[in-house]
């Protein structure tokens, strides 16, 4: 007996998973990733060099370019409380859209509306498509690739005549994931797909078809930004980069990106916590179905695969663990969608889901964004946009690093985006030039500098250093 229709449309699905992003706009940006980005988009603007990102002045290299070309024009257009996050909601929303039609060509209608319902519950989704960073983009990369590489090696019914198609997309999406994030995009597809060759045989005549165009459209679309930044940088960009910043990252040279903890329980609980409400009601029938089928058997490999490329890796931050969401919620959607009893109450349920998290998370950002004090100290530049210098921002304590799970003071590169302008970082007062307008901490300047105070608020103050009496 043939199964009836979802009660309701896929849209409708997709309208209720996108709920709880449109408040993304319901505080600024936060230190200390947010702000770094956001300040690098405002100069790349005012410079009007898209090749070579810049921070207060200095060509800054800690990410790749693709958030910066994305959020470019939404900032100069819709300015900086509005403009910086609209990518990571774009990009949220495009995957709802490529995992849930891949789940209708591959499962079927009910595992489609599941798989949006999965994704747009998932409180890690949720929390990086309403933020300023690079995750969002990068996982809807990798997502795209390999949804793109199961259709090209088993397309379904209707797309068995296009599966040279679906490896350009393959290698696309993989080049975008390299402008994403950077080399990692490769180094997470590569022992995927090398398992996914050694556990089909019969798939095996397929994976090398249309390699060469392939291969050009993958360096083609790496190279967009690559070969200028190296072209206009050289051995900087090479040293900064792509040692710096990913080799040594991964090896464990980077304190800043590790919260000092290594090994498998790392990442359990922030998982067991990403995929609530699902996760839990599903975990026994997911890890049962993982080798039921040749797609639930990828759909594994690819979740297992990311998760312990990241449990030995050194560098270790909750939101590395992203791309593991999709191929899960595609296996609980799934397993859901076989009990028939409760895939119409799931269904039917997301509407008030969707509600609750969309007022419980617009809560929790704006009130982070207050009690952090960052709301006042971008209140105070739009104020005193006459500010030149930031005084003594980051925490004074040398013995904690950002290496750890404490909330630290930063030096909030987000008050150079409000500014638009380079300011001077100093911490030596004899270093701040006379007439300055200074942007501190309170209790950072002494009554005996003789600096005239022109405003105090609970966390923040403005100083003009005055010449010595």
């Amino acid at each position: 007996m043939r199964r009836p229709n979802p009660p309701y449309p896929l849209w409708f699905a997709y309208l209720f998973a996108i709920l709880p992003l449109i408040t993304f706009w319901a505080s600024g940006l936060f230190d200390l990733d947010e702000g770094f980005y956001g300040a690098v988009v405002a100069e790349m603007n005012r410079r009007g060099d898209y090749i070579t990102p810049y921070y207060n002045g200095h060509p800054w290299f800690e990410k790749p370019i693709l958030l910066y070309w994305l959020a470019a024009p939404f900032m100069k257009i819709l300015g900086v409380w509005i403009g910086p996050r609209i990518p990571s909601v774009l990009c949220t929303i495009a995957l709802y859209v490529l995992c849930g039609k891949f789940a209708k060509r591959h499962m079927g209608e009910w595992q489609a509306r599941h798989v949006v319902y999965c994704l747009g519950t998932s409180l890690l989704i949720l929390a990086l498509g309403r933020l300023m960073m690079t995750d969002a983009a990068l996982n809807l990369a990798l997502t795209g690739a390999f949804l793109s590489f199961w259709d090209h090696l088993n397309p379904a019914e209707a797309d068995e005549s296009k599966p040279r198609k679906f490896h350009f997309l393959t290698a696309f999406f993989l080049g975008v994931g390299v402008l994403a994030k950077g080399p990692v995009a490769l180094l997470l597809f590569t022992p995927i797909a090398a398992l996914t060759y050694y556990q089909n045989p019969d798939l095996r005549p397929k994976f090398f078809k249309g390699f060469l165009p392939a291969l050009i459209i993958l360096l083609g679309t790496i190279s967009t930004w690559y070969v200028p930044c190296y072209l206009a940088n050289g051995q900087d960009f090479v040293q900064k980069f792509l040692i710096d910043q990913n080799l040594k990252r991964f090896t464990g040279g980077d304190a800043a990106h590790s919260l000092g903890l290594k090994g498998l329980p790392f990442y359990i609980p922030i998982l067991l916590i990403a995929v609530i409400p699902w996760g839990f009601t599903e975990a026994k029938r997911i890890w049962q179905s993982k080798t039921a089928t040749p797609l639930n058997r990828y759909l594994f490999t690819w979740a297992a695969t990311i998760f312990l490329f990241f449990t030995i890796s050194s560098a270790k931050l909750p939101h590395y663990i992203l791309p593991v969401i999709a191929p899960l919620a595609l296996l609980a959607a799934n397993t859901i969608a076989q009990k028939e009893k409760t895939s119409a109450r799931n269904l039917q349920v997301v509407m008030g889901v969707s509600i609750l998290l969309l007022f419980i998370i617009s809560g929790l950002q704006t009130s982070l964004y207050v009690q952090s004090g960052q709301a006042e100290a971008h209140t105070m530049a739009l104020r005193h946009p006459e500010i030149d210098t930031v005084f003594r921002l980051s925490r004074q304590q040398q013995d904690l690093g950002t290496g750890t799970t404490n909330l630290q003071q930063t030096s909030l590169p987000s008050l150079i985006m409000v500014l638009n302008k380079p300011v001077s970082e100093i911490d030596d007062p004899n270093l701040v030039k006379t007439e300055s307008v200074v942007f501190t901490r309170v209790g950072r300047v002494k009554p005996e500098w003789g600096w005239l105070l022109q405003e105090k608020g609970k966390n923040f103050e403005v100083w003009i250093k005055k010449p010595n009496p």
